[in-house]
């Protein structure tokens, strides 16, 4: 009778032993299969296009607002929980090398004018938060070999470019040397009427290449994002400027994007365009709600 109950009260400790165990290897399981998903998740990304800043109303419309307008966007982004990436954090991302915060948005400034120098870096390192700009290739060497610094009208420097990169809240991407033109039948990199193929991409990646080297001789660092001037671009310029080896394009394409671990979700990004007309919970309530 002993002999059983000893038997009965070791098979009871086994059982919790067990239950135990089973209890571990279920939360690990389950710890497990919450990294999976987790690496295997998609990320919507909105993207934002801002252009130039002044503050002077006469000179504002469509493509230039108020320096007030970015930082009311950056207060109103910050209390709702938004981080701003750059092209480097989505790219680690699809590459599984890091996370996305919960709500990621990148704020991308087009043609690099100075008053972006003058206004929006002091305002990215006020709040923390990244921003990314594509510089026009030609102007910038243009205005590197002057003193000239006009905020309507001025390119930001390569020694502008340098500093705003080493502060690590600024990343540079390509939006071609000196192809930025809407005249005499040239749109950005759309295909010109009668062009042949071969002269077609000649002439694009002559540009393009252009501005990589002209980036890589000054910075030390050569983009990995190609930014369309007006969103323009024709039947074949996406996998021409693929083949250039970039990783990631941005259109002018109002939509969210959702970025996944699929490399091909970094191609034919879509924007909105920030103009001063709507508040920021206006604007941002219809693109973020």
């Amino acid at each position: 009778m002993y002999l059983i109950f000893k038997l009965k009260r070791a098979l009871a400790g086994l059982l919790v032993v067990a239950a135990g165990i089973a209890g571990v290897l279920a939360a690990s399981y389950l710890q497990s299969a919450q990294n999976v998903a987790s690496k295997q998740r998609e990320a919507q990304i909105p993207i934002i296009m801002y252009h130039s800043l002044l503050k002077d109303p006469g000179l504002q419309g469509k493509y230039v607002i108020s320096p007030e307008v970015l930082e009311n966007d950056m207060k109103y982004l910050k209390e709702k929980g938004y981080t701003a990436v750059n092209v480097q954090d989505l790219l680690d991302f699809v590459d599984g090398k890091k996370e996305l915060p919960e709500k990621p948005i990148i704020l991308s400034f087009d043609d690099g004018y100075y008053n972006n120098y003058y206004y929006a870096y002091p305002l990215a390192k006020q709040y923390n938060m990244k921003i990314v700009i594509a510089p026009i290739g030609s102007c910038t060497d243009k205005f590197s070999a002057t003193t000239d610094e006009h905020i309507p009208y001025s390119h930001i420097t390569w020694d502008e470019i340098k500093e705003m990169m080493a502060s690590g809240l600024v990343e540079f991407q390509n939006h071609t040397y000196d192809l930025h033109t809407n005249k005499q039948g040239k749109v950005g990199v759309k295909k010109m009427a009668g062009e042949t193929d071969e002269a077609y991409q000649k002439r694009l990646a002559g540009d393009i290449v252009k501005m990589q080297q002209r980036m890589k001789e000054n910075t030390g660092y050569e983009p990995s994002c190609f930014v369309y001037p007006f969103g323009a671009k024709s039947e074949k310029t996406a996998e021409l400027i693929k083949e250039m080896g970039f990783r990631c394009t941005f259109t002018c394409e109002s939509k969210v994007n959702t970025i996944s671990r699929n490399p091909e979700s970094l191609y034919e990004l879509g924007r909105f365009l920030r103009t001063g007309k709507k508040s920021s919970a206006e604007f941002f309530g219809e693109i973020l709600d």
